[in-house]
């Protein structure tokens, strides 16, 4: 019984770590789920990390020090979907923005505009994710009587993304007070852009502490396995005594709590 609950909890870690699935919002979407099921896999990490130390090791005092480790690990699993997520919205606004500016220029409505940027944002990114639905769902408004200033504030409260905050607030702006929409629009590009070549040298200035973060997490695990597997006996004290249990645990605690600053401290918000 209790294996298969640990294999169920292997599942569960599974679905809320791999990285396959189209990219966008949160972890339901990243994996063509509800984002009910989403948040309850999300939820369910913390059980799932106790159950499988439970499994590999035995001993439920260590399985008890893990139920904080997983709680770590969740928090880096969120803040990165999170990361992914609004790195994919900002490279689509900044597609959506070039759609826009084009159409604009060559004579046509806003509305129509919209409608014209949705169906190219579903032919780049066929999978849906990101902004692409959100777009689709303004369009769709537009075209069913919704006004297009109410639409795009709705569009606004439902993604919480500075920059097309900044572009919502500019455009309904200047439809109320008159004003150049293209000019607008090139402005709101160009700060996009800025920012996405600022996160990227970011990201490759710490991809290395990243990686060296997952690697020092990883070694002392791969030790425990190599042992477990080829030198059972080896680990009978930590198995078999409380506290030989205990400090297996607080080893755990200690090396996810490490990856988990790690990921933080490499996590530089501009």
């Amino acid at each position: 019984m209790r294996f298969l609950i640990a294999l169920f909890a292997a599942a569960a870690v599974f679905l809320a770590l791999a990285p396959g699935g189209p990219r966008a919002a949160g972890l339901a979407r990243f994996h063509g789920l509800s984002p009910a099921t989403g948040g309850r896999l999300l939820r369910l990490l913390p059980a799932a990390v106790c159950a499988l130390v439970l499994l590999l090791t035995g001993a439920w005092m260590t399985a008890l020090f893990s139920l904080p480790a997983g709680f770590l690990l969740r928090s880096v699993v969120r803040d990165a979907l999170a990361r992914r997520e609004a790195q994919v919205r900002r490279d689509q606004l900044q597609e959506a923005l070039l759609s826009l500016a084009t159409s604009l220029k060559a004579g046509q409505s806003l509305p129509r505009a919209l409608q014209r940027c949705a169906v190219e944002l579903a032919q780049l990114h066929p999978g849906g994710g990101g902004l692409v639905r959100e777009i689709e769902a303004v369009a769709r408004d537009v075209e069913l009587g919704t006004p297009v200033d109410e639409a795009l504030l709705a569009l606004r409260e439902r993604v919480p993304l500075e920059e097309l905050t900044a572009l919502v607030d500019a455009l309904v702006t200047t439809r109320r007070r008159g004003g150049n929409i293209v000019e607008v629009m090139s402005n709101v590009a160009q700060m996009v852009a800025d920012r996405l070549a600022v996160e990227r040298e970011i990201q490759v200035l710490t991809a290395q502490k990243r990686t060296e973060a997952a690697i020092l997490a990883a070694i002392p695990l791969g030790i425990y396995l190599v042992v477990r597997v080829t030198n059972p006996a080896y680990l009978a004290v930590f198995h078999a005594s409380l506290w030989g249990q205990v400090a297996l645990g607080l080893i755990l605690l200690i090396v996810t709590a490490g990856y988990w600053m790690a990921q933080r401290i490499a996590s530089i918000e501009i």
